[in-house]
């Protein structure tokens, strides 16, 4: 039995892991293969196309194994199944994490309970939710869910909203925390989105501010441009960033987000001049929460690469 997103149904080829790999190439899709063997189970992603990650499932998480270890493990009817982006980069999160509490909730009022105290908290970490007819993850960032990243597997396909809690179809969730170590690849990752996120829509809605909604539309579609021959699935609309692409390493996603910077950059010098540009990206850049600032100041993406 599939241990992930077991509603999706498994890619219609002959149950072989080279014909699985074939179609992920061939798609320059994302998904992942499970094999069973034993009373053990592993778990290979596949990013955009190419093999990434691969997994020893344990009872506190995953270890990651090598894919020649992965390849090597006898399963004669392997599961694979396609994968929105979202869904294999909170997947290798949780991979990369260790289970830290398991919760159950059997209605609504319970759940806002709960979510009202991760609020106070401000609590940052990953959540598994299980139900009978539903599977998937969401990120919580500073006490809120995260719109974009949350997904769930359900009979009629992924959905990014959370199922419903209560009805007949979904009588009890079965909730898993997660944490991570900061050094982590995928939480470094999750940071890194988080702040490249946070600090964009802070930098267009001030330069909206500034110079209007006309203007700011003109660099929403520079960047949408620049974004279309890399395929990245990030999409500017009006003062946000909206980021649903899986990079398989941080380097990845530290150039596509260094990229985005420099053409806001650009496009403000060629506006509003360079001393302002610097004074909006410096003043924006204090507004990101300081864990965030940490991990954009790793990647080299701060306020004075991006102005001239």
């Amino acid at each position: 039995m599939k241990h992930f997103f077991r509603q999706i149904e498994d890619i219609p080829l002959e149950k072989s892991p080279v014909n699985a790999e074939v179609y992920f190439r061939g798609a320059n899709a994302t998904g992942l293969i499970e094999k069973h063997f034993g009373n053990q189970s592993a778990v290979l992603l596949f990013v955009n196309g190419e093999p990434g990650l691969a997994y020893l499932l344990e009872e506190n998480g995953g270890r990651s194994m090598s894919l020649a270890e992965f390849s090597s493990l006898n399963d004669p009817q392997p599961e694979a199944i396609h994968l929105p982006d979202v869904a294999g980069r909170l997947l290798a999160l949780a991979l990369e994490s260790q289970t830290e509490d398991k919760l159950s909730f059997s209605d609504a009022e319970d759940w806002k309970k709960q979510s009202s105290q991760w609020k106070r908290e401000r609590w940052s970490g990953l959540m598994e939710i299980k139900s009978e007819n539903s599977h998937g993850f969401v990120l919580y960032w500073q006490g809120e869910s995260q719109p974009s990243d949350l997904i769930f597997s359900t009979p009629q396909g992924f959905v990014n909203s959370f199922p419903s809690l209560g009805s007949s179809e979904n009588p009890m969730w079965t909730a898993i925390t997660y944490s991570h170590h900061a050094s982590a690849q995928a939480y470094q990752y999750a940071a890194l989105r988080q702040g490249a996120m946070h600090w964009s829509h802070e930098i267009l809605s001030r330069y909206q501010e500034m110079v209007g909604q006309k203007l700011l539309q003109v660099m929403n579609r520079e960047l949408n441009r620049q974004i279309q021959p890399w395929r990245w699935h990030i999409v500017l609309d009006g003062g946000d960033m909206l980021d649903s692409h899986f990079f398989p390493y941080l380097m990845d996603a530290a150039h596509a987000y260094r990229s985005l910077f420099m053409t806001m950059g650009a496009q403000m010098n060629f506006v509003i001049g360079n001393t302002l540009t610097q004074k909006l990206l410096t003043e924006t850049f204090q507004q990101v929460h300081p864990d965030e600032r940490v991990v954009l100041q790793s990647q080299r993406l701060v306020p004075a690469a991006f102005s001239e």
